[in-house]
């Protein structure tokens, strides 16, 4: 599951905030694994109070294929966000396609439960650290498939800027084995840049643009992709 900077917002005089939006990207990456083949739509939207913060996303494919829909709530205290996302794959051939099973080695969701760090401007650094809590079908142990493994998956991300355009260099790893990452033993599997640009078409409206390129070094395989927000 990733963001990509581009809403609507509306706020009152309260501390209520709700923002939304959708994002059309070439392909949809998700720690250096590609999730489907084709061009993705992927609307979001989020409802927040204070630290608190209550979401959903999903990826579409355009001509109907991989599926994903996402709930998180997350709670975030000044520079850190402890975060829980029920990711859901309506899709996968072998899973259960009802969305109210939760029964091991079928149910169609997992969930991750996951702490990062969001960086500051005197520490331009975020790590996120999380693990797979249920969902045993999407992440199972290789000796016992009807057991859940509990694969973590650990990112750091350094943010910088060059003139208009904001950037990341992210590096990605899983520290054992893992069938959900496909690893064998510790693990980089996704190691890579990221540019954002506000593409300006008038004086008051901008478009913005995210171009990532990312290798998974486990797999030897290379990607890009290309996303605008709508």
């Amino acid at each position: 599951m990733a963001f990509f900077v581009g809403s609507i917002q509306a706020q009152g005089k309260s501390e209520l905030n709700m923002s939304f939006g959708a994002d059309l990207t070439s392909s949809y990456l998700w720690r250096g694994l590609p999730q489907g083949t084709l061009p993705a739509l992927q609307p979001w939207g989020e409802l927040s109070y204070k630290g608190f913060t209550l979401g959903t996303w999903g990826s579409y494919e355009l001509a109907g294929g991989f599926k994903e829909i996402d709930i998180y709530a997350k709670y975030t205290l000044k520079d850190f966000s402890l975060q829980f996302v029920d990711l859901y794959f309506p899709d996968y051939v072998g899973l259960n396609p009802d969305y109210f099973n939760f029964k091991k080695a079928e149910t169609g969701h997992a969930a991750e439960l996951g702490l990062s760090y969001n960086g500051s401007e005197k520490i331009p650094f975020t790590v996120y650290g999380g693990m797979i809590i249920y969902g045993t079908a999407i992440d199972p142990k290789v000796s016992n498939a009807t057991e859940l493994n509990k694969s973590v998956y650990v990112e750091v991300n350094y943010l910088g800027s060059l003139k208009d355009i904001n950037y990341n260099v992210f590096a990605g790893f899983t520290p054992t084995e893992s069938l959900l990452y496909g690893s064998s033993q510790f693990a980089f599997i996704n190691v890579g840049v990221s540019a954002k640009k506000a593409l300006k078409i008038t004086d008051h409206f901008s478009l913005p643009l995210k171009l990532t390129l990312a290798a998974n070094p486990n797999s030897n395989k290379f990607y890009m992709a290309f996303a605008v927000s709508l």
